[in-house]
């Protein structure tokens, strides 16, 4: 799903994807979120501490995420 927002004037593209976790486990299904500065280009994915893909367990929360966080990256 790819959601546009903006932040501080620039158009953020989002790309939210879902990514299966272990079955035994729950929440089962994870998302993980990239973002562009331009349309239909491939996305910067964001990390956790650990360097792998942050997880969120909805879509807005990576929303969220990506609007508390991007406009320090992008400052």
């Amino acid at each position: 799903m790819v959601e546009k927002i903006t932040v501080d004037g620039k158009d953020v593209w989002l790309d939210i994807e879902p990514l299966e976790g272990d079955l035994n486990v729950i929440p089962t299904e994870y998302f993980i979120v990239s973002y562009t500065t331009k349309e239909h280009e491939p996305g910067k994915i964001f990390n956790g501490e650990d360097g792998a893909p942050k997880r969120f367990t909805s879509p807005v929360e990576a929303v969220e995420y990506a609007v508390e966080k991007l406009p320090v990256i992008l400052g």
